[in-house]
């Protein structure tokens, strides 16, 4: 008979696993985290009150009037707004210049904290020692020793957290704190191995039986200490209340397989089994819990001598071997029930014990491979290693036997499965077929045909599906094995088989599932062959056969592509777009792209726009070709649509190496997005099209409209100079009256700035030089576009410096000699 457990054995592991305790502490002060800081507070429960632990945090002293007062109230307004360098520079001044001042205690504190705030752990420590050393008695000496405490605990010094916890237990004002000073304490004597001080620490935690939020862990701690020292009378009612009365659910888990051992060990078996069930329960119990409860249950059970309820255990709880040399067959027939009942992971259970203590017996053989079809049917991802080990282990003893020829046959099945075709097609090629039930055989033969084709053997899968063919004419599988076939002529480079035996489907089985994928087949064959008509052809005979095909995407796609290609665009672009709506992941990219190139040929800007904001929208990392951007974001442009050009002249660009862009893209994105009002990007643009080195006419009408640009920005003094440059190169013509234009523009610009400056005199000196400039072009130069802007705005000019007779003049000339002109806005 196996012997369990002993509670003694569950004992001592208990014990070791209560003195892994970690070293940190539960935090309190949440106002000076510590880096590395051992925790100060656990979540606080419903009724704790919150920790004001920090001096600033108090009711302040009345205000005196003296000078050492103002100083250190300056240095709180610099700690409040957490200017700590300047706060810790201004205390220090303070202890300077007052050593005996009556806020010294707290200045010194207030140093601590700046250091600490900026991580200067050293430094802050310094502090505190000095406010708990020279001013004990102060407000702040219980906070330093509690930081103190802190940072010595993570330095592992725990003799000396354990004194500053216990100055700050003894000195706190705050209940709160002084329990964490306490429970840090005991933590304190737990690391440095003091039992004997660590159970007092927590007693005194213990005793405190209201908001304490420390209580419980105190409690289980001290319990599991009584645990290891074999003291069960104390450790007993410990455990007992915590399982009744935390709310703390991992608690309880603890509590209460420690008192399952306890009451075994106590010879009270009931309660023994009580506890370990709940323990089960719970899912806060850990795994290693978890095991030590079973063998309790289990334990408790023999004890009580219920061999039934051991056996009916077993029966619930599979990984637990029952005693006895008449297990083998017990257990076997409780793994046929789960497999029957289709709970095929505890059949696995129940038949690897049977494997594990009984290997040599017959139930281990048949054991073993109703455990492999199991792990068949669970799709298991070791079941081909499993399958090996079988028949290695069983060959030579059982070389004859059914079940050596069905696990072979499972092998093969499971790479199958798995798309291991390779692997597959090697396994099929292992099994008999004429040892094999009647019944498998023209599956096994199909499936050796699949696995063929796709491990990429495709003339061996053409003779496998030609066997199938001639030896099961009349099967179920028979369609599909002349797809099949086809599939393998196909991947075989023989097109005229392949397509023969896929018109073969179509004709002879035009309901069956082989069908659709025939016709599917038969699309793919016309597109290999080059053949737009017969590809939409086939893809639609595909979607009027079968509507709700899986391969619709790819039909559509297939259609859209076979219009395209015959230049039937308006059919193309409805069923490529098709092809996205039904499987975006798959056809988003090759549709859209198609969908572009028909509106790019048919030279529709509008469509084209659109599909492209589609395309892009739907993946925003999309390419689109370089020069359908071009096109398109020129034709925007000569319609005047400048925020769509340059949005798609912007795609066609490559800022990173400007000069991989066309030069025409750049001037034109220039001037586009100096209408849309977006200057910097227009100078920027227009600076890459001139380092092109464009010709001198090119770059002067370049250099208008960066100058233009830089009015836009404000910038008068660079567009000036821009437009002087072009105007040393540019003579006459419609390009100098544009850069008189735009000189006139800037001296405007300056005067109007000048006058909401107040400096009017100046303002209208340069608004008499604008009216100048625009002079030349409104005098001298004929242009149904320009002369009239420079009519009208030499008008303007004037009529702000004061010039109301020369400007009425102006526009008199306007109106007689352009009567139909707008100004622009």
């Amino acid at each position: 008979m196996r012997r369990l457990v002993s509670t003694l054995c569950i004992s001592a592991t208990l014990s070791v696993a209560a003195q892994e305790a970690p070293k940190r502490a539960l935090p309190v002060e949440d106002d000076a985290p510590i880096p590395k800081a051992i925790p100060v507070r656990p979540p606080q429960p419903p009724k704790a009150q919150p920790v004001l632990d920090d001096p600033k945090d108090r009711p302040a002293p009345p205000k005196t009037k003296g000078p050492d007062d103002d100083m250190f109230d300056f240095a709180t307004l610099a700690y409040d707004r957490q200017e700590w360098g300047m706060a810790a520079q201004s205390y220090a001044k303070y202890l300077q210049q007052y050593p005996s001042g009556r806020q010294v205690s707290d200045a010194l504190f207030r140093i601590g904290e700046c250091y600490m705030k900026q991580n200067q752990l050293k430094q802050a420590a310094g502090y505190y020692e000095e406010v708990v050393n020279r001013y004990p008695a102060s407000d702040g000496a219980p906070s330093a020793a509690y930081r103190l405490g802190a940072m010595r605990f993570n330095d592992s010094k725990f003799a000396d957290a354990a004194k500053h916890f216990a100055f700050s237990e003894t000195k706190h004002k705050n209940p709160q704190v002084r329990l964490a000073s306490a429970y840090n304490k005991s933590r304190a004597f737990e690391m440095a191995g003091d039992k004997e001080k660590q159970t007092a620490a927590l007693s005194s935690v213990i005793a405190v039986k209201t908001d304490n939020p420390y209580r419980e862990t105190a409690l289980l701690t001290l319990g599991s200490i009584y645990l290891g020292q074999d003291k069960k009378a104390e450790a007993l009612p410990i455990f007992d209340e915590l399982v009744k009365t935390s709310a703390d659910r991992a608690i309880v888990a603890e509590a209460v397989i420690r008192a399952a051992v306890l009451y075994a060990e106590l010879k009270k078996p009931d309660e023994s089994i009580a506890m370990f069930q709940k323990a089960l329960q719970m899912a806060e119990t850990s795994e290693a819990n978890r095991g030590i409860a079973l063998v309790g249950v289990i334990q408790a059970l023999f004890t009580k001598g219920d061999y039934d309820g051991v056996i009916d255990y077993y029966n619930k709880n599979s990984e637990v071997l029952p005693p006895g040399p008449s297990r083998a067959k017990m257990l076997l027939l409780v793994g046929h029930s789960h497999r029957m009942r289709k709970s095929y992971a505890r059949a696995v259970e129940v038949y690897l014990l049977i494997e594990q203590y009984h290997a040599d017996s017959d139930e281990a053989f048949e054991a073993g491979y109703w455990k492999l079809y199991c792990f068949y049917l669970l799709s298991d991802k070791d079941l081909g290693e499993f399958a090996t080990a079988f028949i290695t282990r069983h060959a030579q003893k059982h070389a004859d036997h059914e079940y050596l020829s069905l696990a072979r046959l499972i092998r093969a099945d499971f790479y199958f499965n798995k798309g291991d075709f390779q692997q597959a097609a090697l396994s099929y090629n292992e099994v008999n077929l004429e040892k094999l039930p009647e019944k498998l055989r023209p599956g096994t033969l199909f499936n050796t045909g699949w696995a063929q084709g796709e491990a990429g053997r495709h003339q061996e899968a053409v003779g496998t599906f030609t066997r199938f063919i001639n030896e099961f004419p009349q099967h179920e599988f028979i369609p599909k094995a002349y797809a099949r076939r086809g599939l393998a002529n196909r991947d075989a480079r023989d097109l005229p088989k392949a397509k023969a035996d896929f018109e073969h489907v179509a004709k002879e089985f035009p309901k069956s599932d082989a069908c659709e994928l025939s016709w599917l087949q038969l699309g793919f064959i016309a597109m290999e062959q080059k053949d737009p008509k017969a590809t939409v052809t086939a893809f639609e005979t595909l979607l009027k056969k079968f509507p709700t095909t899986a391969a619709a995407a790819q039909a559509y796609y297939g259609i859209g592509r076979g219009n395209l290609d015959q230049k039937i665009y308006d059919k193309a672009v409805p069923a490529l777009q098709r092809s996205i709506e039904i499987d975006s992941k798959t056809y988003l990219e090759k549709s859209s792209q198609l969908i572009i190139l028909c509106h790019y040929a048919r030279q529709n800007a509008d469509d084209l726009a659109k599909a492209i904001d589609s395309y892009l929208q739907a993946k925003s990392d999309g390419v689109v070709p370089p020069n359908i951007l071009k096109w398109l974001g020129l034709k925007l442009y000569s319609s005047d649509d400048f925020k769509r050009a340059a949005r798609f002249l912007e795609l066609a660009v490559t800022p990173q190496i400007p000069e991989n862009t066309e030069s025409v893209v750049w001037n034109v994105l220039g001037m586009a997005q100096l209408q849309n009002g977006k200057f910097d990007a227009s100078i920027q643009a227009t600076e890459n099209f001139l380092k092109s080195s464009p010709d001198a006419a090119a770059t002067a009408r370049a250099q208008l409209t960066k100058g233009k640009a830089l009015l836009g920005k404000g910038d008068f003094t660079q567009a000036d100079q821009v437009a002087q440059q072009a105007l040393q190169v540019v003579k006459d013509g419609k390009l100098q009256a544009e850069l008189l234009i735009l000189e006139g523009d800037i001296f405007s610009a300056q005067g109007d700035k000048l006058a909401a400056d107040g400096q009017q005199a100046a303002a209208i000196e340069k608004w008499k030089a604008g009216a100048a400039k625009y002079a030349v072009p409104s005098q001298f130069y004929e242009d149904p576009d320009v002369t009239p802007d420079a009519l009208y705005k030499a008008a303007k000019a004037l009529e702000k410096a004061g010039d109301a007779a020369q400007s009425k003049q102006m526009l008199q000339q306007l109106q007689q000699r352009y009567p139909k002109y707008q100004p622009k806005n």
